[in-house]
């Protein structure tokens, strides 16, 4: 049997997080004093979470380069490979692109020797880890993720009237440069046409509708024309998405889940106040943005729904947990328990944890057989 700890997890404050979903999951104070985004878990060194070990509170990267035998699985090297978090969406995320783990290397390493502080606004890499990421909707979740083919744009701007789309359509040079390359009075022209034309469309027009909820909390940016290109995705609760890197992807509203590799280097295209990096951006976008699949893994003979990662060591499962009902699972490895909606118990060797909103546990060592009760949605995050 392993070893469970106690854990509390910080909370990301950005601009387009929600006052409302993190504040109500964990009991707070509705509306909170500022925007809360993401609540973070694991051991990334810019926001560890704490663990309680030996009745002492401690940040879990230290814990795991001290002692990475006890707070690792064998194998994992040094640190730990992958970050869980809660989203909580209440405006569009920045358009952005994560890069491959060659890319990350080598622009980690160029900024050193440039002499670029980590904490530099104009950092464009923090570590040398690519940034995998699958993300799962606990509520309704709105997803723009690659670029749609030709026709369908073709059809876009005729039925919306796009000049600037038919034109960079007709020119021989790919879409998305020639969109972010725009001189300014260009971009300005057609991102007033286009709201324009949304303004004056059908209300439940998909496009046009994207177009009116971006330029509410962006107003002006050339990010609108770039969201316009792209495939808007609608995730009900329990399904999941996968980015790889080089995708260029966006987050547009809901709650979710999303566990990631544990980097934190973003290259961003617009809708954001962040640093805008567009040549960087060209230069780890995949030439081939995937076509979104979206999953919907049916419920186990175990009760928990098993979502695919990109890595086979790495295993993310979540319960729907009902009253009455417990749901019993084997936690193997390094994992983390962590309540994304309502309030859980877990039960193990002899002893409980209660499990509030927003709370979680960490788990290490051999195989501990656990029984999970309560009422809420709980994901386990491992690495075996």
């Amino acid at each position: 049997m392993g070893e469970i700890f106690g854990m509390r997890n910080p909370v990301q404050h950005y601009a387009w997080g929600s006052r409302e979903i993190l504040a109500r999951l964990r009991g707070g104070p509705v509306p909170s004093p500022e925007p809360e985004a993401e609540l973070w878990v694991g051991a990334h060194p810019a926001a560890p979470s704490a663990v309680l070990v030996d009745g002492r509170e401690e940040p879990l990267d230290a814990l795991v380069g001290a002692d990475p035998g006890r707070f690792l699985p064998e194998g994992a090297g040094d640190r730990l490979p992958f970050l869980l978090k809660i989203l909580a969406i209440d405006a569009p995320l920045s358009l952005q692109v994560h890069p491959t783990p060659e890319q990350a290397r080598a622009g980690f390493e160029r900024e050193e020797r440039a002499g670029i502080p980590l904490e530099a606004p104009e950092r464009n890499y923090t570590d040398r880890s690519a940034k995998p990421e699958t993300v799962v909707a606990v509520s309704r979740t709105e997803v723009l993720t690659g670029l749609q083919p030709a026709d369908r744009l073709r059809a876009t701007a005729r039925r919306l009237d796009l000049d600037w789309l038919c034109r960079l359509l007709d020119a021989d040079r790919p879409l998305l440069p020639a969109v972010l390359g725009m001189d300014d009075d260009a971009a300005r022209t057609a991102v007033a046409a286009t709201l324009a034309a949304a303004r004056a469309a059908d209300p439940q027009d998909p496009v046009a509708r994207l177009v009116r909820h971006v330029h509410d909390r962006h107003p002006g940016d050339r990010g609108l024309l770039v969201a316009v290109c792209m495939h808007h995705v609608v995730l009900e609760p329990g399904q999941s998405l996968h980015t790889p890197a080089g995708q260029l992807h966006a987050y547009l509203s809901g709650t979710a889940v999303e566990v990631m590799a544990s980097s934190d280097n973003v290259l961003r295209a617009g809708l954001t106040g962040k640093h805008v990096d567009v040549a960087e951006l060209l230069a780890v976008l995949a030439p081939e943005q995937a076509a979104p699949e979206v999953v919907d893994p049916p419920t186990g003979p175990d009760g928990a729904r098993h979502y695919p990662l990109w890595d086979d060591r790495l295993e993310l499962t979540a319960h729907e947990l009902v009253p009455g009902r417990p749901a019993r699972a084997q936690l193997r490895g390094t994992a983390v328990v962590l309540t994304a909606a309502g309030t859980a118990e877990l039960r193990a060797g002899g002893r409980q944890w209660p499990l509030g909103g927003g709370q979680s546990l960490l788990h290490t060592g051999g195989p501990t057989p656990v029984e999970l009760s309560g009422e809420g949605t709980v994901f386990t995050a491992g690495c075996r």
